[in-house]
């Protein structure tokens, strides 16, 4: 059984839901057990988007990441066959409104920048994302600052979860440049 963290007025078991994506994303086999993983630890955060189309099938929006790591949790527990899943319903009228409606869905319209998730994950430095991974997990690349010749750069190491006030503290002190 997998715990459910999200909540909708509908749920479908998996083998409701019919897959629309086709090839949109590429997902590896280490993608999908990364992801199973998370979902058997975290349980399932977010709920399936669908459309169901005019001959009243279940295509599946958003979550084919979703349904093919619980496709791979379902080897080890038969219980998630039966199991339903919270879905939301999207409104289209015809396939290419379905299409349309996907691809709103998947694009992202901003990006991570490392600044805002090193700052973002500070007090979560043990979960590990892919989407922040590649910020967080890895060491920083070194900067060039300017300096000028009446300033000495002092670089100090804290503990994630001290960031944040190591920073408040630095920043209202006089005569302290924070890079």
């Amino acid at each position: 059984m997998i715990k459910v963290m999200c909540h909708t007025a509908d749920s479908l078991k998996i083998g409701e839901l019919v897959a629309f994506q086709g090839d949109l994303k590429k997902r590896t086999n280490n993608d999908i057990k990364a992801l199973a993983a998370s979902i058997q630890t975290e349980g399932l955060i977010m709920p399936f988007a669908v459309w169901k189309d005019s001959e009243g099938s279940n295509k599946l929006l958003d979550g084919h990441g979703r349904l093919a790591a619980l496709m791979e949790l379902l080897t080890n527990d038969n219980d998630i066959a039966t199991q339903e899943f919270p879905v939301v319903y999207i409104d289209a009228d015809t396939e290419d409104d379905a299409r349309k409606a996907l691809l709103q869905i998947t694009s992202s319209y901003g990006h991570i920048t490392k600044q805002g998730a090193v700052k973002f994950c500070a007090n979560i430095p043990e979960y590990h994302a892919p989407a922040i991974n590649k910020f967080v997990h890895k060491p920083m690349k070194r900067q060039k600052v300017e300096q000028s010749k009446s300033e000495v750069i002092i670089k100090i190491a804290v503990p994630l979860s001290y960031e944040q006030q190591i920073r408040k503290i630095l920043a209202e002190t006089a005569g302290i440049r924070i890079l």
